[in-house]
């Protein structure tokens, strides 16, 4: 690359990073690096958000994540993570009919058991 173009992309960097074309080099080099890496690192991080949030909203139904999941291929719906993160943050009535539709489906889905005597009131 000739050294307008690396200054161009040591734009903000701080110190001689982004005066010096020595440093500068070596610095926009590593920077292209992580923004290769963390392009997929991205994905990976939203797929465990996503996936922490259906389980936080199954959960308050009575159902873990695995459960849930295997309920909705079993009833053969064919919502994606992303969707069902938004589903069980925005729309709390349609999910809890998903988490039904999976408690049925699967039987490992059972409501939350209904306590008696002192341990309900505590």
């Amino acid at each position: 690359m000739n050294k307008g173009k690396i200054f161009k992309l040591a734009k903000g960097f701080r110190g001689r990073a982004k005066n010096c074309i020595r440093i500068a080099r070596e610095r926009v080099e590593k920077a292209l690096q992580y923004s290769y890496r963390d392009r997929r690192n991205k994905k990976r991080d939203m797929r465990s958000l996503w996936i922490e949030r259906i389980n936080a909203g199954t959960r308050l139904h009575g159902v873990n994540y695995g459960n849930f999941m295997h309920g909705l291929t079993k009833e053969n719906i064919q919502l994606n993570r992303k969707v069902l993160s938004e589903l069980s943050m925005h729309e709390p009535y349609s999910f809890k009919a998903l988490v039904d539709v999976s408690r049925t489906a699967f039987p490992g889905n059972r409501p939350p058991a209904q306590k008696e005597g002192l341990a309900a009131i505590l």
